[in-house]
C-alpha cells in the first residue's frame, strides 16, 4: 500500500482505508485513488473548502450532520453524498450514535463525467433504499483494492462504474413520504425473492405481509416499474430454466415444483418471458 494521504481523518476508529495510486494527467479513465470504512469517534469533523478529487461518503450506521455548499443536511443509514473541488463541505459525528460510514475517492478524465451521471455526483446528497447492497459493494471494492495484484486497479474502476448506478437504481426520490414506500417496497420485494417457489397470486403476498393488493400494487410498479406479478412470474421461469437444464428434468415435474397445477399454463409463461416453450428449451440444450 502506499502512504496514507493527508486527507484521511485521524478522528475514526475500526478503520480499513486503502489508497491505490495518485493518477496521472493523462489518465483517460476512471481511477480509483482510495477506499476504505470508519467508525467515527463521538467528535470526529472535518471541514474542507475544497477536494482534489471526486468523492463519495455512505453512512451505514449512526447519524451525523452535513453541511453541504453551505447547507445543512441530517446524515442517517442510507445517505450518500459527494463533493469535489470547490464544494466546501463540514462533515460532524453526533455523540448518541457514531457513525459507521464507507469513502470512495476517484480521478482520471472520466471521474467527473462518471460521478455527474449519477444521482449523487457534483455536490449532492440523496437517500438510498437497502444499505445492505450499497455496504456488500464497498466491501467488494476494498477487497479488492487490498489484494494489489496488477489487476486490482482495473477491477475496481469497473466497481465503481458498478456502486454509481446502484446508487442511481436505489436512490429514493420525493422525501420522507416516498422513503416510507421505499420501504414497503423492498419489503414487497423481499418476500416475493425469499418464498417466489411457492407463491402463486399476489392474494397470498398482501394476505402474507398484511398490506392491500391495490396499494401492493401501486407501490411495486411506482420503484420497480413493473407489476408484482411479473417480477414474480420472472423470478419463477429463471428457477424453472436452471431446472430444465438438467438432462432428466420433465416439464411437468418442474411446473408442479414452481405451484402450477396446470402445464399448459407453466409453458405459456415460460414463453412469454423467453420466447420459446420449455419443451423447445431443454432440445436446444441436448448435444
Amino acid at each position: 500500500m502506499a502512504q496514507q494521504p493527508d486527507y484521511f481523518s485521524n478522528q475514526v476508529t475500526d478503520a480499513r482505508r486503502w489508497f491505490l495510486a495518485l493518477p496521472k494527467p493523462k489518465d483517460k479513465g476512471l481511477i480509483t485513488v482510495s477506499v476504505g470504512c470508519e467508525r467515527c469517534e463521538p467528535d470526529y469533523i472535518v471541514r474542507r473548502s475544497t477536494f482534489e478529487f471526486e468523492a463519495i461518503e455512505f453512512v451505514a450506521q449512526g447519524e451525523g450532520t452535513l453541511f453541504l455548499n453551505g447547507t445543512r443536511h441530517t446524515l442517517q443509514p442510507g445517505s450518500v453524498f459527494s463533493y469535489r473541488q470547490d464544494v466546501p463541505h463540514r462533515i460532524e459525528n453526533t455523540g448518541r450514535s457514531p457513525m459507521l460510514k464507507y469513502f470512495l475517492d476517484c480521478g482520471g478524465q472520466l471521474a467527473r463525467e462518471k460521478f455527474d451521471e449519477s444521482t449523487v455526483g457534483g455536490g449532492r446528497i440523496i437517500q438510498i433504499g437497502s444499505v445492505a447492497e450499497l455496504v456488500e459493494l464497498f466491501e467488494l471494492l476494498i477487497t479488492n483494492a487490498m489484494s494489489e495484484t496488477d489487476y486490482s486497479g482495473s477491477i475496481c474502476s469497473a466497481l465503481v462504474e458498478t456502486l454509481l448506478l446502484k446508487i442511481s437504481e436505489k436512490t429514493i426520490h420525493g422525501g420522507a413520504a416516498n422513503t416510507r414506500a421505499w420501504a414497503t417496497y423492498e419489503r414487497i420485494r423481499r418476500h416475493i425473492q425469499e418464498n417466489f417457489i411457492r407463491l402463486r397470486t399476489m392474494t397470498e403476498v398482501s394476505e402474507e405481509i398484511g398490506i392491500d393488493p391495490a396499494y401492493l400494487s401501486r407501490v411495486f410498479r411506482r420503484f420497480h416499474h413493473s407489476s408484482p406479478y411479473k417480477f414474480l412470474i420472472r423470478l419463477k421461469m429463471s428457477h424453472a430454466a436452471a431446472l430444465l437444464l438438467s438432462p432428466d428434468s420433465l416439464v411437468k415435474d418442474v411446473a408442479a415444483e414452481l405451484q402450477f397445477e396446470d402445464p399448459f399454463h407453466f409453458s405459456r409463461s415460460f414463453k412469454s418471458v423467453y420466447g420459446i416453450s420449455p419443451e423447445q428449451f431443454t432440445r436446444r440444450q441436448q448435444p
